[in-house]
């Protein structure tokens, strides 16, 4: 084993042994993650990454860097093919005018199926086993650089805005209490959430300070029925500390008709952006979902949760900038193809020994 595999080595152990310090269920640490140790650590280890990706590369450099570009190019074409692909087919379903735009999209991805067929023929024709272990490594250093830029350089601010189309955020308040001017001008319009199974309510009689449970009112069409009463649907009401609508029959004693909570399945928001494009003013409606962000003059916009607020709601917003993103996505892509073609690729390198051998 040469001196620099056997640094590599002590490099890795002590990182497993940190990993474990700041992980470990009953008394990790999670600032380990942060420390210096840990941070030296990850340059030493995208070093010793680039290097073994060179050393493994001997004397196929050259095919080496041209599988590898062939092999970014190849990707990002599939990734064109699919993005720009569901666009031309939800833009088709809508039919009328919007054919021309999935006539555009179309277009875009067959351009990206042809990337993704003439860089793929490349990648078939340089690519071996052990340039994708030399890949692999290169990946694992691309993945870190775009770690350590994120830690750098990445900004994270949260927002509250009403889904009244009304109230516009132009600026954020970072989480270390920075204020910073968006590029951008972001709206919630409106905010819309289903649940699971149907409606249903529950009656209470005022007993003292409290309330007692009397029964179910059965939902009939858009009123409620419960012995021989009825009450119209409509009826019920928000106001702020009651969680879900509500209509209070006056009497002696007093009625409560509650809509039960029902378990959320899905919500979504709405959002106008204004921004510009080369000089001009640019508008975009999009729909903002949880684990779907928004993107827009390198941010992205994540939806959180939300709060009933009166008729609407108050929605739960955070802003994020990360500028190494990319990087550290495409590094993590890198590692996990380049690990399974460099176990699974075919083994030219053999034949062609055995050829030799033959002759």
């Amino acid at each position: 084993m040469s001196g620099l595999c056997k640094i590599a080595v002590m490099v890795l152990g002590a990182a497993c042994v940190l990993l474990v310090a700041g992980g470990f269920p009953l008394t990790g640490i999670p600032e380990v993650y942060g420390s210096g140790v840990m941070l030296a650590l990850g340059i030493v280890g995208a070093l010793l990454a680039l290097w073994g990706g060179w050393r493994i590369a001997a004397g196929l450099r050259a095919q080496f860097i041209f599988g590898c570009m062939s092999t970014f190019f190849a990707v990002m074409g599939l990734v064109v093919l699919w993005q720009y692909g569901a666009r031309a087919v939800s833009y088709a379903v809508m039919g009328g005018a919007m054919w021309f735009g999935a006539l555009g999209m179309g277009c875009t991805a067959i351009v990206g199926g042809l990337f993704t067929a003439i860089f793929g023929f490349f990648v078939w024709k340089l690519m071996r086993r052990r340039l994708w272990l030399a890949a692999a490594h290169w990946s694992c250093a691309l993945l870190l650089i775009g770690a350590y830029v994120d830690y750098a350089a990445e900004v994270n601010a949260f927002a509250q805005l009403p889904a009244n189309g009304r109230v516009a955020a132009q600026e954020v308040t970072t989480t270390e209490g920075e204020k910073i001017v968006l590029p951008f001008t972001l709206r919630v319009d409106s905010f819309s959430c289903s649940y699971y199974g149907e409606d249903h309510y529950s009656l209470y009689r005022r007993e003292g300070e409290g309330w007692e449970f009397i029964g179910n009112p059965v939902v009939e069409v858009d009123s409620l029925k419960y012995g021989d009463e009825m009450w119209a649907v409509e009826d019920l009401q928000m106001s702020p500390g009651m969680p879900q609508p509500y209509l209070l029959i006056p009497g002696e004693p007093e009625r409560l008709i509650v809509r039960e909570a029902r378990p959320v399945k899905e919500y979504s928001a709405l959002c106008h952006l204004i921004t510009d494009y080369r000089g001009r003013t640019e508008y975009r409606d999009e729909v903002l979902r949880v684990n779907e962000p928004l993107s827009c003059k390198g941010w992205n916009i994540y939806l959180n949760s939300y709060t009933p607020m009166g008729s609407t709601s108050l929605v739960s917003l955070q802003l994020r900038r990360a500028p190494g993103r990319f990087a550290a996505l495409a590094g993590m892509v890198g590692v996990i193809l380049c690990t399974v073609c460099w176990c699974w690729w075919y083994r030219r390198d053999d034949e062609l020994q055995q050829k030799e051998l033959a002759a």
